[in-house]
């Protein structure tokens, strides 16, 4: 069934762009499936190690395989990528052919999660780049292809030191594949490990997006279609913290303590530096790519702490976030539907015309903030009390960046909804808003009440995570 939920998106988005008559309808009820696929492989879980994993030889002379299978941060993360599709497909107002390069972008997303081969990793993490500019060429903005040059330019500097890393820690470590159980049976020391691991890094800062190789966000976001549905596929494809920790710290601990204490002080400080550059965002697009770079300072800040806690709290986090930063970019995109604007400034006190929609954003902004419970609270409670035990003053400053986060998006809410009125009326929500508000807030209430439901299965990675550098916690 794995093999089935990874490959179905891209088939149906294929023939969806070869068949846009087709509809939304077959991209909704495509979406549907891969979630109800994923949804199955996370109730058949047993809770520890990879689940439901394959390995067929693809070139089995160079040691490559194409292996997939799904540990716990793999099916919240499949869950999470699912449903955003779902989502968006289902609320955004976009043409056909954009629903087929969203459908196409889940399966590269989906085999980041799965991968279980180093080749096949690297393979699906540069494909999503494919539809992801395709979106943003053909339906961006009149500055898109600059967005295009500086997003091409982040993703090459980044992704051959990586490729060559990649070699290095098979063919330097001494494993017989590209396999991750080999390559883990393998790890890279030594000073090799600390170079390798700097290819790694350049690479997976720019998808984290970790400062200063953050720069390409903000434009990508700006020039993307308005409905949001671009910039949703954006934020689920950061990535970075994942492969951190799937691949980059495990195959080279040593080359990670070599470097942790930078990535530390990068995180926290990219986590205050993006709120506060949030404070002056002409518009909400700008707004939301900053708060997405503070948020995964502190996830990554969490991670990069080599404990449990802080593991375990990054990628929860990650998750939580793949599903409110998203829906907050589709939010803005039934506001700029209604308004035609995406400025911060301009449109005024739509709560009098649109008290549904509103109190639809309050909630997804709450969780985005961090509001006990909700979904952004356990991920940054768990990742800043892992840092605390390893560095409270990088904490401390993390934390601000929490409480500036309840500044400038509640400024900016305000603004929206609660000054004085616009005389023009809008339209409140339709049915097929009302659907999307249902699931959006239904999931917001049940990672934020119930975060056992994954983190019971986030535990035994973070252990795993901690015991490398010699602790269970």
């Amino acid at each position: 069934m794995i093999h089935v939920g990874l490959w179905l998106p891209l088939l149906a988005g294929l023939l969806l762009f070869l068949l846009p008559g087709l509809g939304r309808t077959f991209a909704v009820a495509s979406a549907a499936v891969s979630l109800v696929i994923a949804l199955v492989l996370f109730a058949g879980y047993g809770g520890q190690g990879v689940a439901h994993a394959s390995q067929i030889p693809f070139l089995p002379e160079t040691g490559v395989y194409y292996a997939v299978g799904l540990d716990g941060a793999g099916l919240l993360l499949w869950i999470a990528v699912s449903l955003v599709v779902l989502l968006g497909v289902w609320i955004a107002d976009v043409p056909v052919r954009f629903l087929a390069f969203t459908l196409m972008m889940q399966t590269g997303l989906l085999g980041i999660f799965a991968a279980q081969d180093l080749i096949f990793f690297y393979a699906f993490f540069e494909a999503t780049l494919i539809p992801a500019l395709l979106m943003l060429w053909f339906y961006g903005g009149p500055e898109r292809l600059r967005a295009i040059y500086i997003f091409a330019i982040f993703t090459l500097v980044g992704s051959l030191p990586m490729l060559a890393s990649i070699f290095a820690v098979r063919y330097l470590g001494g494993a017989d594949s590209f396999l991750y159980t080999d390559l883990a049976a393998n790890p890279l020391t030594g000073q090799a490990a600390a170079v390798a691991f700097l290819g790694f890094l350049v690479a997976l800062a720019v998808k984290t997006p970790l400062f200063p190789l953050h720069a390409w966000l903000p434009s990508f976001h700006q020039q993307n279609h308005p409905s949001g549905l671009a910039d949703a596929m954006g934020t689920l494809y950061k990535v970075g913290i994942f492969a951190f920790f799937k691949w980059a710290i495990p195959l080279m601990p040593d080359g990670f303590r070599e470097w942790q204490g930078l990535l530390l002080f990068l995180a926290a400080f990219g986590a205050i530096y993006a709120a506060w550059v949030a404070f002056s965002a002409p518009d909400w697009k700008t707004l939301l790519a900053y708060a997405g770079v503070s948020h995964m300072g502190i996830g990554a800040l969490g991670l990069f702490s080599g404990n449990m806690e802080g593991t375990v709290g990054a990628l929860y986090l990650l998750g939580a976030s793949m599903i409110y930063g998203s829906a907050m970019f589709l939010f803005v995109g039934l506001v700029y539907k209604r308004t035609g604007s995406l400025e911060v400034a301009p449109v005024r006190g739509l709560a009098k015309h649109t008290p549904a929609l509103y109190v639809l954003g309050m909630f997804i902004l709450m969780a985005m903030i961090g509001l006990p419970g909700l979904s952004g609270f356990p991920g940054e409670l768990m990742a800043l009390l892992g840092a605390y035990q390893v560095s409270p003053w990088l904490t401390f400053v993390a934390f601000l960046a929490v409480i500036a986060a309840a500044a400038y998006a509640l400024t900016a809410f305000q603004k929206l909804f609660q000054e004085k009125a616009q005389a023009q009326a809008v339209p409140d929500m339709d049915s097929r808003e009302w659907v999307f508000a249902a699931v959006t807030v239904g999931v917001l209430l049940l990672m934020g009440l119930y975060p056992k439901l994954f983190t019971a299965y986030l535990e035994p990675l973070g252990k795993a995570i901690a015991a490398l550098f010699g602790g269970a916690s």
